[in-house]
């Protein structure tokens, strides 16, 4: 598994903690679900980070639909690339808002309330030669730290709203050279689980929670459980990936549109409580873990040209009345 790292930090209050098995929260949850994401139609636009996880960008915003007020809850990540994506690079067609270059592609088409957003990463322009071990590969990843950062234990639901289809991936790969242990094309989504109280001595640590939507090498997903590795700036984090069967019917592998309604939280738990089996999140109880942020979009550690599109992402929680 391979995954991309997001700086997150947010304060904290403390609340008692607990050393018996993690539970489900208390009290009576609330009626109406809550969103954790901003700007759902990316209105305000998309920073843009730039190639290199954890640097500062030149602070450049992409507004598919025109400059707004207001800072953009949308980040746009293109972590190891060679090409970089520009607001000049913006056309419009049909009234799709299309940003276009050798190596990437992304769009945005209202449809209905929401909007379809496409992303393509080229990786034959991209890479010169097949990944070797070791090697970064590219990333196009759209994300939100949350603004609201809700307690794990006491969210009642945390709902998974997506539908989206897979537009194509092509190998790109020359004869001989493909090694599925290197080289693949992964879309997914990521969120993290982060102990954000201070006083715990594995304060800022988190677990990347994954949500496999597209993987080249297989057309249905294992659970995948273990340490964030394979490049240079992994977090070394701990990764819990959920199996295709947790959460969908069906493959992205065969082009149509899927829907998915999925309610994450017992699968969020099991994951905080596998991280803690292994010894990651030393000290830290289920009393201190918030949900913190997300990423969503492809890694491309082999030569493959691929895009998928999506619409109707939505990550709502119902908050447990204490």
């Amino acid at each position: 598994m391979l995954v991309c790292c997001i700086v997150l930090a947010a304060c904290c209050k403390k609340i008692n903690s607990t050393t018996h098995p993690v539970d489900a929260g208390t009290g009576d949850p609330a009626e109406t679900p809550v969103s954790l994401l901003g700007d759902h139609n990316f209105e305000v636009g998309l920073y843009l980070k730039g190639d290199v996880s954890g640097a500062p960008s030149a602070g450049e915003v992409l507004y598919p639909f025109g400059k707004k007020n207001g800072k953009p809850a949308w980040q746009l990540a293109e972590w190891t690339s060679k090409y970089l994506l520009h607001q000049s690079d913006m056309v419009e067609k049909d009234g799709v808002k299309l940003y276009e270059n050798e190596g990437k592609l992304i769009s945005f088409v209202r449809d209905n309330n929401t909007t379809k957003v496409r992303m393509d990463v080229k990786a034959s322009a991209e890479y010169d030669h097949p990944r070797k071990t070791g090697e970064g590969w590219p990333h196009l990843l759209v994300e939100q730290e949350f603004t609201t950062k809700p307690f794990l234990k006491y969210t009642d639901k945390l709902t998974l709203n997506f539908e989206g289809r897979l537009v194509d991936c092509i190998s790109r790969m020359a004869p001989g050279t493909y090694d599925p242990g290197l080289h693949t094309a992964q879309f997914q989504l990521f969120i993290t689980l982060q102990n954000l109280n201070p006083q715990s001595p594995s304060y800022g640590e988190l677990v990347w929670f994954g949500v496999p939507f597209y993987d080249f090498r297989n057309r249905q997903h294992e659970v995948y459980a273990a340490k964030d590795i394979g490049k240079g700036d992994a977090t070394g984090m701990f990764i819990y990936s959920i199996g295709t069967t947790d959460y969908m019917q069906g493959s992205f592998h065969d082009g149509n549109w899927i829907k998915i309604e999925k309610d994450l939280k017992p699968l969020m738990v099991k994951a905080f409580d596998i991280a803690k089996e292994r010894g990651y999140l030393k000290g830290a109880y289920i009393d201190d873990i918030r949900i913190s942020g997300m990423n969503l979009g492809w890694e491309v550690p082999g030569t493959f040209d691929a895009g998928f599109e999506f619409k109707g992402f939505d990550l709502k929680y119902v908050p447990v009345k204490r």
